[in-house]
Order: structure tokens, then C-alpha cells, then sequence
């Protein structure tokens, strides 16, 4: 399509015009902006730090669930990084209510590499060079009757159990137990369908 020289004049104005705004805006601007950003953190971060242990851990449990990601990071990260394993729990719960999805990382270096790419491409899934499979399930809502997470595109089947004291993973017909680890993930070992050893699997708990 061919512009006139009316409309590309038109058109530079209005670029002009944008660029000259936001050059407008000026360091103490931008300063203010990002105190007020850090202001209203710092009022999340208070409620998470509730001298009264049944509020933080409301604030906890709301905020985990909210739509941002920013917040839902923070109390995440409090619940997770608490010495109370309670609230470790809590902060677990909370986040597989808000139906994420997991990204699951299994070292298959060790496995034989034909075989680990078929079962995981079965799942849509992907192995890399180093034999690094990657696959995502998304945390289905909670199943009452066989007190687990179902998988999201099928409720016949469990995908995640959280008891007192452990987290399982149920993958290709297994049940596989997790830990929480410093760094926020959870870890343990899982058999990919019928290739033998089980290998190390982390799943990054964030939103």
C-alpha cells in the first residue's frame, strides 16, 4: 500500500509527539513512581510479618492465590522459606489451589536417549542434548473423594498428594515422593514409564 506524503507527515507528528512525553518524564518522576511501587510492597509485606500468626497466614494464602505475580511471589516465598513447616504446607496448599502449571525437569542423562524421547514426546514433551527431559502438567482442582490434585485434562487421575509431612507426584502409573528443597523446588526421583533407573526430577514451585 502506498502512503502519501499527507499521512507520512502525519504520522512523524505523531511519533514526534510521543517521544517528546515520554523524554517528559523526569528522574524525580520515575523516583516517585517506584516509591510508591516499593510502598505499596511494603504493605503486603507487613501483612505477610502480622504479629498475629492466624492473619500472616491468611495474607499468606490470600496473596498466594491473587493475579500478580509480584505479590503471589512474595508470599510464596515467605510460606516456603518459614521454619515452621506448617506454614511450608500452607504456602504448598495454597499454591496447588491456584491451579498451576509445573514445569518438570527429569535428568535423563543416563537413560537410553530413544527410548526417554519417545515417552516424553508422548506427553509433549522434550529431551535436549544433555538428555534433560522437560514436561508441564497443569495442577487439576482437588479431588474430596481420592484426596489428591487431579491432572487438569483428566479427573480420573491423581497428579499431586500433599500430606502432613510430604508432597508425591503420581507419573506413568507411579506415586514418587518430593522435598522441598532450599532453593524452592521440589525434588526426589521418578521412573520415566518403564525405563529403568529412576532419575532425579525438580519441579520449581513458583507462580
Amino acid at each position: 500500500m502506498r502512503i502519501t506524503t499527507q499521512i507520512a507527515s502525519a504520522l512523524a507528528l505523531i511519533i514526534a509527539a510521543g517521544t517528546s512525553q515520554a523524554q517528559a518524564i523526569s528522574a524525580a518522576d520515575i523516583a516517585a513512581m517506584v516509591d510508591e511501587r516499593m510502598g505499596s510492597v511494603d504493605e503486603y509485606a507487613e501483612l505477610l510479618n502480622d504479629a498475629d500468626p492466624d492473619r500472616s497466614l491468611a495474607a499468606m494464602q490470600i496473596m498466594i492465590g491473587i493475579d500478580d505475580a509480584q505479590i503471589s511471589r512474595m508470599a510464596l516465598q515467605h510460606g516456603l522459606t518459614s521454619t515452621n513447616p506448617a506454614v511450608r504446607r500452607a504456602a504448598l496448599k495454597a499454591y496447588f489451589d491456584s491451579g498451576p502449571v509445573l514445569n518438570v525437569y527429569i535428568d535423563g542423562s543416563s537413560l537410553d536417549r530413544e527410548n526417554l524421547t519417545g515417552y516424553i514426546n508422548r506427553q509433549s514433551g522434550t529431551v535436549d542434548a544433555s538428555g534433560t527431559a522437560f514436561v508441564s502438567f497443569k495442577v487439576g482442582p482437588f479431588d474430596d473423594k481420592n484426596g489428591c490434585y487431579d491432572f487438569h485434562t483428566s479427573a480420573n487421575y491423581c497428579l499431586i498428594t500433599l500430606s502432613e509431612s510430604n508432597v508425591s507426584i503420581g507419573l506413568w502409573g507411579r506415586w514418587s515422593p518430593l522435598q522441598l528443597n532450599a532453593e524452592g523446588s521440589l525434588v526426589g526421583m521418578v521412573q520415566v514409564d518403564r525405563i529403568t533407573p529412576s532419575v532425579p526430577v525438580t519441579i520449581p514451585v513458583k507462580p
